[in-house]
């Protein structure tokens, strides 16, 4: 399988991320991963040498675009920017049909907390400690059996936008951590990160760079309608 690049120049590289890779190496070291595969692609097409550097990452079962350093220099910058929010970043996602504001946002915080019966860390708003959390989120189409909505998370915690949305009961198709609708059937966690937009921080340029809503987000939209 060929990874898509989106976004190319002389600091920076940004490739599309199929649904079912983790997006770096697991403890598992036989599992394929997004990030060691991009650059075993990039080494045998250009050179053996090729530098990546990663930045951030997408949940497992999460879609879309990711950015990476192509050299030293430019990790610095990128990573300033990931750490004060300047990268804005735009999911798409299906949901539970439920009646909500054409716009709202949700400012709050978030703390890990393992669940006994998944055995895994999720996340859960508190009242007090945590970590601050902010979405804005925005209603784009109303389907027969769902939504199509559009999340434009201001902080970086993990899962942010599946648990604000679990919280107000427009869980996300296919979650299989956070209370989600089970029907109609959804083949993996319909979450896509659509769009990473920021200044160039050597050019001073406004960049946008988008990943096309894929095959089975489309079909899922089908079946919700």
């Amino acid at each position: 399988m060929s990874l898509k690049i989106l976004f190319e120049d002389d600091y920076f590289l940004a490739a599309e991320k199929p649904a079912g890779l983790p997006s770096q190496p697991t403890v598992d070291k036989r599992r394929p991963d997004f990030f060691t595969q991009l650059k075993k692609q990039l080494r045998e097409e250009r050179s053996a040498d090729f530098y990546l550097g990663l930045h951030h990452r997408l949940d497992r079962d999460t879609s879309g675009v990711m950015i990476f350093t192509k050299n030293k220099i430019a990790n610095e910058p990128l990573a300033e920017m990931f750490k004060k929010h300047l990268i804005q970043k735009t999911y798409l996602c299906l949901t539970a049909l439920k009646k909500c504001p054409d716009q709202w946002e949700v400012k709050n915080h978030l703390a890990e907390v393992r669940d006994p019966v998944l055995k895994k860390i999720k996340m859960k708003s508190v009242r007090s400690g945590g970590d601050k959390a902010h979405t804005l989120f925005r209603r784009l189409k109303t389907f027969k059996k769902g939504l199509l909505i559009e999340a434009k998370p201001l902080s970086g915690r993990m899962h942010q936008i599946r648990v604000h949305l679990a919280e107000a009961g427009l869980g996300i198709f296919g979650d299989d951590i956070y209370p989600s609708p089970k029907t109609p059937t959804a083949p993996r966690l319909m979450l896509h990160a659509l769009r990473l937009e920021f200044t160039h921080p050597f050019s001073n340029e406004p960049i946008m760079i988008e990943s096309p809503l894929p095959a089975d987000l489309k079909e899922m939209e089908k079946t919700l309608s």
